[in-house]
């Protein structure tokens, strides 16, 4: 069973996606704030979800009028399942919670012939509302259908009588003398108690009718969380491009994915995304490149489209295959642990241990982000050396970023950050030197943060020697370094 702290949905840009949906009832807003990720076994279910985001957003242009609509209704509801259950179980419904019951049942009444218009042209599927006609012919015997909750005079012949001499008596206080009028009042208090005691009954009895019907309203109230999260998933796959994954039994490929909220933050500063592609298979894959070259992005970027994947979202990308994974670990920066007193070091290894053994119960997604940055260089490129041999009989997708040498050539498959590798330095220095601004926004303008499939062996990418040289590091000091290359 996957399960994503907080903390890592912050930090991949999962919870950054959830921010930009916006639930309209209170089914579909619980839905988004616990949001449920399907596993191996729930395949049927997902491709259910899927197939039904798709048919959204396809139409999403064309039914935009019926979705605002439908939109208007869902926020008009109010959250009833609580008296429902209370009805189910006998309790007497006070009057709020029936007007609120009523309020409710007249909401799926306007919702369903516009979510019946909607299916015309998406054919949802496993998506059926049940008819609140019963249900509001209980609390609206006169079919009135007024927005208040009322019982009627007629509901009991004692009720009637209970109200009528009562509206007498309020007629007589009016115009009686002073004298009298306190006598008038004990009598007027009386038959509001018993008229109290007559209504207890009427709603006592409204709600023992409503018993039978309650599974099927708070089925209607889940269809209507469902309905209301699945427009928002159609919704966030039209404004970043969703494409819905063909399943596989094992093979991770995404084609020209990217990071919603890298893309947006990377909009306010005039910069576009670049898209990034990878193929994955069990065993380890290891990402190369310099330092402040995007390694981190590109896993953050996959473990996100993995992640709306299982939650049954669109992929943001062109193109899509993607297995069901029974976990998806992630240990990235921050690791170290001030409670425990451990080293940098230590903490990562005690979160790698407990990843690995969550890891090794299933088919899973498995991603280090700089393992092994808390010890010396040499320590750690051993480390992680060791750390890929092993991964690769372990039954995950696990994919290693690091900028130590000769890891990649431990791991199946190997991955670069294109970098700088296509720039003429000469150039960007020149580019420096006229500019006057921060030299690190103008390379970072120049990075290619895509990737490219290494065949063979190569080391990790010398770009910052290149940094170096474009940011015009005394010549001294870039002697020195050459030599040592």
């Amino acid at each position: 069973m996957i399960s994503i702290s907080f903390d890592d949905k912050q930090k991949i840009g999962l919870q950054y996606a959830l921010d930009t949906l916006h639930g309209c009832s209170p089914f579909g807003a619980e839905k988004i704030r616990r949001l449920r990720f399907y596993g191996p076994q729930e395949r049927e279910e997902l491709e259910t979800e899927l197939y039904n985001v798709e048919q959204a957003a396809r139409f999403a242009s064309e039914l935009k009028t019926e979705y605002d609509k439908i939109g208007m209704v869902l926020c008009q509801m109010k959250d009833i399942r609580n008296s429902l259950r209370r009805c189910a179980e006998g309790v007497c419904p006070d009057h709020v919670e029936l007007f609120e019951i009523k309020g409710y049942l007249q909401r799926l009444e306007n919702l369903i012939p516009l979510y019946e218009k909607v299916d015309e042209k998406t054919n949802f599927r496993d998506l059926t509302f049940f008819d609140p006609k019963p249900a509001l012919s209980v609390l609206d015997p006169e079919n009135t259908r007024s927005r208040g909750f009322y019982i009627p005079d007629n509901s009991t012949p004692r009720l009637k009588e209970l109200r009528t001499e009562k509206k007498r008596l309020e007629e007589s206080l009016f115009h009686a003398e002073e004298k009298d009028k306190d006598a008038i009042r004990m009598e007027r208090t009386k038959i509001c108690a018993e008229e109290d005691s007559e209504e207890m009954k009427v709603r006592a009895a409204m709600g023992k009718a409503i018993a039978p019907l309650v599974p099927d309203l708070l089925e209607n109230a889940d269809m209507a969380g469902r309905l209301d999260f699945l427009l928002q998933k159609a919704l966030f796959a039209v404004r970043y491009g969703g494409v819905r994954p063909e399943l596989t039994d094992g093979e991770l490929a995404l084609t020209d994915m990217i990071n919603p909220e890298i893309c947006d933050l990377l909009e306010e500063k005039n910069r576009k995304f670049v898209p990034v592609s990878i193929t994955l298979n069990r065993g380890a894959t290891v990402i190369t490149g310099a330092n402040m070259g995007g390694k981190s992005v590109a896993l953050k970027t996959v473990a996100l489209n993995v992640l709306l994947f299982q939650a049954g979202f669109l992929v943001c990308a062109k193109g899509a295959k993607m297995p069901l994974f029974e976990s998806v670990k992630m240990l990235f920066e921050d690791m170290q642990s001030i409670q425990s007193g451990l080293s940098g070091f230590g903490s990562e290894i005690v979160e790698f241990q407990k990843a690995l053994d969550e890891v090794e119960q299933g088919y899973s997604l498995f991603l280090l982000d700089e393992f092994a940055r808390g010890t010396n260089p040499d320590e750690g490129a051993v480390i992680v050396q060791a750390v890929t041999r092993y991964l690769n009989g372990v039954n995950a997708i696990s994919i290693l970023s690091t900028h130590y040498d000769k890891v990649a050539e431990n791991a199946d498959a190997h991955y670069q950050i294109i970098g700088l590798r296509d720039i003429d330095p000469e150039a960007i220095r020149r580019e420096l030197q006229g500019s006057g601004d921060n030299g690190i926004e103008i390379i970072a303008r120049h990075m290619n943060y895509g990737l490219y499939r290494v065949e063979g062996r190569s080391d990790c990418p010398r770009d910052a020697l290149n940094i170096c040289r474009m940011l015009s590091l005394k010549p001294e000091i870039l002697k020195n370094i050459e030599a040592a290359y």
